[in-house]
């Protein structure tokens, strides 16, 4: 073989490098790739998953997938609004892509450690933090932290129904139930050591307590929605048809959403266990959800419900939609869609201020019928 074939050779090879290079992204071969995801500790089909989104985008800097979630959300939020530009979004392939990306999202949001590992003490629960009081025998009672110190959490003066006369907190043995924002629910019991009544705002102090009880841990991101929706009693979830239709049922206001669920308002007295099917729209998009209430919530002043729905949307595209608002991926004629939290962090704090002032949000519930 001559000097001049094999300087061709040469040349060939070189060019197929690149081409492969840029397949995988500009300037970063396969092979790095792929060791800088074992060494950052992703399993095979992550980083699979992530070597496609890079080609898809042509990434300047693909290995920036591994610890950038900036990164990662620009890339999905690339690939989303091309499909969606290009009405392929419901190409069975291209919603199985975007399912694996989302999912895959999600895990990204609920494997920070304050999701995963939570808190042990109410020393670290945040001023503003809203708080349900139950005592035994005695009710139920809105309220929320206004000062952690030291020695104790004083919180706002319980709101609920009215106490006999005469009634005093002070001493009383209490159970304490928070969602905390980006985190779970949790539980823990304390005692009143203080009733401030004489104040401009009147507060109680608690006792801290070094140990909660958490709950559950978060299965999904939710995202506020302000919107209004249908609720329709069913037999049985599982039977819903999730061909949206925009009428029948009972007229709702939507107050977040998820993929595995929805927070709801309406009119009247409702209770937990019942089964529902919820219509609504994400940018003028129809979804359904279909589920159980785990919770209910009635606010007697105002005579209206607050419904925590455990759901599933049967339709990937559907569920695609709602994964894009949560997580504030916007679309070419959408950037309204950015209301839709950009991180958990406030996506919870809203949602879980929602959840237990009822009475301060119920103005977007006016012509919600009874259930």
């Amino acid at each position: 073989m001559t000097v001049a074939a094999i300087v061709v050779l040469a040349f060939m090879l070189v060019g197929v490098i690149l081409v492969v290079q840029a397949r995988s992204g500009v300037g970063f071969s396969l092979p790095e790739f792929y060791a800088a995801g074992k060494d950052a500790g992703f399993s095979l089909r992550q980083i699979r998953l992530l070597h496609r989104v890079a080609r898809e985008t042509r990434l300047l800097n693909p290995s920036s997938l591994f610890w950038s979630q900036r990164s990662l959300d620009r890339c999905i939020e690339k690939i989303y609004m091309r499909f969606y530009r290009d009405g392929l979004e419901d190409v069975p392939g291209n919603a199985a892509f975007l399912d694996q990306l989302f999912a895959y999202r999600k895990t990204v949001a609920l494997n920070q450690p304050h999701v995963r590992f939570g808190i042990q003490s109410s020393r670290n629960l945040d001023v503003g933090q809203p708080l349900t009081i139950v005592i035994e025998r005695g009710g139920t009672f809105r309220s929320r932290i206004t000062e952690n110190t030291r020695t104790h959490l004083s919180i706002a003066y319980p709101a609920g129904k009215v106490l006999p006369r005469g009634f005093s907190w002070r001493g009383k043995g209490v159970r304490v139930v928070l969602r905390r924002r980006g985190d779970a629910a949790y539980t823990f019991t304390s005692k009143i050591t203080g009733n401030y009544l004489n104040r401009p705002r009147p507060v109680l102090y608690i006792e801290h307590a070094e140990r909660m009880e958490r709950e559950q841990k978060r299965r999904s991101v939710r995202g506020p929605l302000n919107a209004p929706g249908r609720v329709l009693p069913v037999r049985a979830p599982e039977d819903v048809d999730f061909t949206p239709t925009g009428a029948g049922g009972y007229r709702c206001r939507m107050v977040d959403i998820s993929e595995d669920g929805a927070a709801l308002k309406v009119g009247g007295r409702a209770k937990a266990g019942i089964h529902l099917r919820v219509e609504t729209q994400i940018d003028e998009h129809p979804v359904v959800l279909s589920g159980t209430v785990r919770k209910a919530t009635y606010d007697e002043k105002r005579h209206l419900t607050l419904l925590h729905l455990q759901a599933e949307v049967a339709d990937i595209v559907m569920k695609n939609r709602i994964r894009a608002y949560v997580f504030g991926i916007g679309r070419p004629d959408a950037s309204s869609l950015q209301r839709g939290t950009a991180d958990a962090v406030r996506t919870e704090q809203e949602a879980s201020a929602v959840a237990v002032r009822t009475d301060e949000t119920a103005e977007g519930a006016e012509g919600t019928e009874e259930l």
